[in-house]
């Protein structure tokens, strides 16, 4: 304790900073390892040949409903997190399925003007991957497994830690 006392402020914060992300990755990697779902990523994609393209790469899948509040309040944040994506690494957004006009009609909007594809997940689909609360982002590596997972809004700093990260999983 003495020692802390004994720290510049500055050194403090660098130390609360690196604690706090250290812990962040942790929980968002011990989450990670709770999802072992036994339907592929790959089930969303519209065309086998889509389905192809995505192997081998690694992925952020981004899990998110029409009804979200934070995830809508998220959309900016989300935009210019993809800024930080690697060039490698695909990013998929995924809208919980509801069968409703509303969806489709959103649905339909986003599709035309969104820079990244919008796929639909039914229950059966959001169940095995253990999506219970939005929006989450999974961070899947190269072979399919997931390596990060996180619900809630993701800093930049945070989003540009777990996607530089899963080169190395």
């Amino acid at each position: 304790m003495k020692i802390w006392k004994q720290l510049p402020y500055g050194w403090k914060v660098v130390f609360a900073f690196v604690f706090f992300f250290s812990a962040t990755l942790g929980f968002a990697y011990f989450k990670a390892r709770d999802t072992n779902p036994s339907i592929p990523i790959e089930a969303l994609a519209t065309t086998p040949t889509e389905a192809n393209s995505w192997k081998g790469h690694p992925k952020v899948v981004y899990f998110w409903a029409t009804w979200c509040t934070v995830c809508k309040a998220y959309t900016p944040i989300l935009e210019a997190n993809l800024k930080f994506l690697p060039k490698e690494t695909m990013f998929l957004s995924v809208l919980e399925s509801e069968d409703s006009e509303e969806t489709k009609e959103i649905l339909s909007h986003l599709s035309s003007e969104s820079t990244y594809p919008i796929y639909t997940a039914d229950y059966r689909m959001l169940k095995e991957w253990r999506i219970s609360a939005y929006p989450t982002t999974l961070f899947i590596d190269a072979n399919g497994n997931v390596v990060f997972a996180d619900s809630g809004i993701l800093s930049p700093i945070g989003f540009w830690i777990r996607s530089f990260l899963l080169r190395f999983f």
